[in-house]
């Protein structure tokens, strides 16, 4: 079992380390703004610097963005009226207000992804009778693309920048996001749903990461509650939020 604590403040100075901070500022009763960086061992979600990317772990909010927003999130953030607390930027009429300002660049909010870590010790799980499974190692995972019909468990096509190492069928699959913290993604059929087989699956696969010294994490957006319900069936608990921008489709760079 992986201790809450340590990962927890394992994965603040990863975060801290993307978004050009200390680790400390996620946590702190505040907005914290900072420049882009990219050193190594980020995760490699995109080659480019971010323009805006803010997370948040219910505390502390870090934004991180292209020094053209500054004066606007210096301002815009500093209310502290509207922003007793920092969480509150990551409500829709807030949001709105960013991504007005965003679009003045040509660039759009992401999805809300919320993010959990293991927190609890899982439940020994057992598949259910009428299924078997399958291992694939990161060599053996290459046999399963292009895929399409798995996008939550395993990239379509092989991505060296957070490749697919673990996939146990059908379906779950683990990115090495970083050397040290494994994402782990669940697609269940929907006429297989129903038999406690994604709950399964992430426990297992789980079990095989920390087995292996990793330390798994799991992501989901806002409204899919089945999938955070699997997360927290599987003993892991909600721990930061994060919200990223990209350009807008049609266009230049």
């Amino acid at each position: 079992m992986i201790d809450k604590a340590k990962c927890f403040t394992e994965t603040m100075r990863q975060l801290a380390l993307e978004y050009n901070a200390k680790p400390e500022d996620f946590t702190a009763n505040q907005v914290t703004v900072t420049t882009p960086a990219k050193p190594d061992g980020v995760r490699l979600y995109s080659h480019e610097l971010p323009f805006f990317q803010m997370a948040s772990t219910g505390s502390g909010v870090v934004i991180t963005a292209n020094e053209v927003l500054h004066p606007f999130l210096k301002e815009f953030t500093g209310d502290t009226e509207r922003f007793k607390h920092p969480y509150w930027l990551f409500e829709l009429p807030h949001l709105l207000c960013i991504e007005r300002e965003l679009n003045k660049y040509d660039y759009t909010l992401s999805s809300t992804f919320h993010m959990f870590l293991p927190g609890k010790p899982r439940k020994t799980r057992v598949m259910p009778c009428a299924f078997t499974l399958k291992w694939f190692d990161k060599t053996s995972v290459k046999t399963l693309y292009p895929n399409t019909d798995f996008p939550n468990a395993l990239s379509e096509k092989e991505n060296p920048d957070r490749p697919d190492v673990l996939a146990l069928a059908a379906l779950a699959g683990a990115s090495a996001d970083t050397d040290a913290l494994w994402q782990v993604g669940i697609d269940v059929k929907e006429r297989y749903r129903g038999h406690g087989l994604g709950t399964t699956l992430v426990s297992l696969l789980c079990d095989r990461i920390e087995a292996l010294g990793k330390t798994p994490f799991y992501g989901t957006v806002l409204a899919n509650l089945h999938s955070q319900n699997i997360a927290l069936n599987t003993g892991f608990y909600p721990a930061w939020v994060e919200i990223s921008s990209f350009k807008r489709e049609g266009t230049k760079g």
